[in-house]
């Protein structure tokens, strides 16, 4: 069952080992929206421990995509599942994912989708889907290449590998590790933060960055502008202020 928490400025949402079904996915997704727009909000800790989808025990079609539902053998496409990621890609919050045992299959494209992934040194990643005769086709091939080059996102999709903690960081794909008995006790203290930041100008970072990905770099420059121009972050005044009177910020956010 997933579970989900606010607290501190934080954000949390937990998959809690489960496979993913239509009704985790529908609570993510609202979950997403609803922290999005939370202003009160500065980051998103997304626990992905998960073997990935529930597979041909997803439950109940969802009814607003009962138009949508193909008949034949070949079954329904990711459509619920391709909406919650865009949901996650498209916010602009800081988003974290915290990775412990086994992040598989649709997990793996949630914590991919995420700005940060922390791990314990214990936790698997991956995308076996190809040994059970499936493509992903829930965005993965894309966003995979983007993280890690192509060479090592073939070998992660086409041979279906599940890699360690060191291995994943060896690869770029995981920010930081540590020992599983200190894990959490690091990660929340990371999440903080991050929560603490000048998150305002975080998301003017990922306005950029995002978009950018499939532009050419004058186009990029021009895309750069246009953000920077019409978007205002108010902790700017307080970072330079902090800075000439030599002392910490204390960032709002926005």
């Amino acid at each position: 069952m997933a579970q989900e928490s606010r607290n501190g400025g934080v954000a949390r949402f937990s998959f809690d080992g489960q496979p993913i079904d239509y009704a985790a996915l529908d609570a993510f997704i609202d979950w997403c929206h609803s922290v999005t727009n939370d202003p009160e909000i500065r980051a998103l800790a997304i626990e992905t421990r998960s073997e990935g989808d529930a597979g041909d025990d997803m439950g109940a079609w969802p009814a607003h995509l009962a138009h949508r539902h193909p008949e034949g053998s070949h079954g329904p496409g990711p459509l619920l599942e391709q909406e919650a990621i865009k949901v996650l890609r498209g916010c602009m919050k800081p988003t974290i994912a915290i990775l412990e045992g086994d992040t598989l299959g649709l997990a793996f494209d949630f914590a991919c989708t995420c700005d940060i992934r922390i791990a314990s040194d214990t936790a698997r990643l991956g995308d076996p889907r190809i040994h059970q005769g499936r493509a992903a086709a829930t965005g993965i091939a894309y966003l995979l290449p983007k993280l890690i080059g192509q060479s090592q996102a073939m070998r992660l999709l086409l041979l279906g590998e599940i890699v360690e903690a060191a291995e994943a960081r060896r690869m770029q794909l995981v920010h930081k590790t540590w020992p599983e008995a200190d894990f959490r006790a690091e990660a929340e203290a990371l999440v903080r933060q991050i929560a603490a930041m000048p998150t305002r100008a975080w998301e003017v970072h990922k306005l950029q960055v995002l978009p950018q990905l499939d532009l050419p770099f004058d186009a990029a420059m021009v895309h750069s502008l246009g953000v920077r121009q019409t978007h205002v972050i108010e902790d700017r005044l307080e970072g330079m202020k902090a800075w000439r009177e030599r002392r910490d910020p204390e960032f709002t956010g926005r």
